[in-house]
């Protein structure tokens, strides 16, 4: 997906005058003069006559009208770091030249979800629109049912109809709630090469091949959810003791949590410029998918690996939104490292280096919190950021072969790159995983089936789901580990957390790029 074009914005990061006190947010505005002064205390009831002295100290004070025209858009409390819109062109190094010494002055960068890429996106990294022309178009509907007696229509669901598959040409909506998606065609459209189903919740995805365009539209039934067949992850891990990860914080940083009767958030916060800090609910459904993996409070298979766990929540997407700032990333990975989290998931990721992200990430490895991050979906040899930077764990993505029922679509996803039999079931690199030197661990990530927001439970596929479940193993064990759980909140405990982790994972065979040190366990 292209970035939209968004206007210019800021970061200042303040150096804290000690190494455990960070200043506030409005004394960093003070120091960059963004500020009201503080008032000035009277030392006797007249005014005194000013001296040479004070007139000097005054006149050597920058006035705000000095100051570059800003305006301060998002705080974040843990570190007193601010988000400035510009005004009148100002630019980065007017802002350097202005911020208080040791400040780091950023500019703002934009994060997505680590979700797989698209069957078809091999030919095209977009979905291309087709050619209409006015006055020869045709509306064509497909309807989206959950196979079975009653075949219930289903809301919520991606269609994706393409028109010239080779060519990455198409269109896609929505189903509603009656489980129908509209879409304009060339009235000359016989056929369309495939459409894909990619259900949020309740059901399988779907591809079929080959589809006439009749009058009426096409109805397809895609294979329901069966909560009595274990997914792949528990597959791999059996079903999750309850109890587990009781002690042990982790902050989930993503599109948001719940609500859902299977998941209990202990604290909640929206990180972005636009929206209150109360608005932590999922709108998205990625992450109360992933908060499910780590901590569902469900029974049999569907309980998260480390259930007992205190779940922090933070929203870094605004409201229809598919980027993250790099700014809202940040202030959530601090201000749940300052809440005394353990674990941070992060299943987001960009090819580009951002230092305020890092800088949040060494932040928290300082507090004795690590960073757990996703490796991306690009099929490519190098990890993305935040998962390359040398302070987090970075987590690959594997399946298991048949861990999806017949009938669905989720073969693009195989490789030839095969591991040992796990669970009794060939393991495999999912095709879209990243690798690369920086990958620590992996765990699976084809088709995982975990909480949905409004108690529904959804599939989705990615090392973003591969991520938490590595996640909620780790806390299981950390929760396990007194010896290190207790140590002292800083760099060293962070470097013991991930010691444990890595010395408990299982070879796969797969090589080290792909795997890491194996298997999350």
């Amino acid at each position: 997906m292209k970035l939209p074009q968004r206007p210019k914005r800021f970061i200042v990061i303040p150096r804290p005058s000690l190494p455990a006190v960070a200043p506030t947010s409005l004394q960093t505005m003070r120091l960059m003069h963004l500020g009201p002064r503080p008032a000035a205390k009277a030392a006797s009831a007249k005014k005194a006559a000013p001296t040479v002295a004070s007139r000097t100290a005054r006149a050597a004070t920058p006035k705000l009208s000095l100051a570059a025209p800003v305006k301060v858009v998002n705080r974040s409390p843990a570190d007193g770091a601010l988000l400035l819109a510009p005004q009148d062109h100002v630019t980065l190094d007017r802002l350097k030249a202005q911020a208080p010494q040791g400040a780091k002055v950023l500019e703002e960068q934009w994060y997505s979800l680590e979700r797989p890429a698209r069957p078809w996106s091999t030919q095209s990294a977009a979905l291309k629109k087709p050619r209409l022309r006015t006055g020869h178009t045709v509306t064509w509907s497909v309807t989206v049912v959950l196979d079975g007696g009653q075949r219930r229509r289903l809301p919520d669901a991606l269609v994706t109809v393409m028109t010239d598959e080779d060519k990455g040409i198409g269109v896609e909506g929505t189903t509603n709630r009656y489980g129908k998606a509209s879409f304009v065609l060339s009235d000359k459209t016989q056929r369309v090469d495939a459409i894909y189903v990619d259900p949020l919740h309740s059901g399988w995805p779907m591809r079929l091949a080959e589809v006439h365009v009749v009058p009426g539209g096409v109805e397809i039934a895609v294979v329901p959810i069966d909560p009595a067949v274990v997914d792949v992850r528990g597959t791999v891990y059996g079903k999750p003791a309850a109890g587990s990860g009781k002690t042990v914080r982790v902050a989930v940083v993503d599109t948001g949590v719940g609500p859902h009767s299977a998941l209990k958030v202990k604290r909640g916060l929206n990180t972005t410029a636009a929206e209150s800090g109360r608005r932590f609910r999922d709108e998205d459904g990625h992450g109360s998918h992933v908060a499910g993996v780590i901590a569902s409070a469900a029974a049999g298979w569907r309980r998260g690996e480390a259930s007992a766990v205190e779940l922090h929540a933070y929203r870094i997407f605004e409201s229809g939104d598919p980027y993250a700032s790099s700014f809202a990333i940040a202030a959530a990975i601090k201000d749940a490292a300052n809440q005394g989290c353990d674990l941070v998931n992060l299943s987001i990721g960009d090819s580009m280096a951002d230092d305020g992200i890092r800088d949040a990430v060494e932040f928290a490895w300082a507090r004795g919190c690590v960073c757990v991050a996703a490796t991306g979906n690009d099929g490519k040899g190098q990890v993305d950021y935040p998962a390359r930077y040398t302070q987090a764990v970075a987590v690959s993505a594997i399946g298991l072969i048949g861990s999806w029922p017949a009938g669905t679509y989720l073969d693009w996803t195989l490789s030839t790159s095969r591991g040992k039999p796990l669970g009794g079931q060939q393991s495999f690199l999912a095709s879209f995983s990243n690798r690369g030197a920086k990958v620590a661990l992996t765990a699976p990530g084809v088709g995982v089936v975990s909480t949905i927001f409004a108690n529904r439970w959804g599939v989705m596929s990615g090392t973003s789901m591969a991520t938490p479940i590595a996640t909620g193993v780790l806390a299981r064990r950390l929760a396990a580990n007194p010896a290190v759980k207790d140590l002292a909140r800083d760099a060293a405990r962070s470097a013991e957390i991930v010691k444990m982790a890595l010395q408990a994972a299982e070879d796969i065979h797969l090589p080290a790029g792909m795997q890491g040190k194996g298997l999350a366990r």
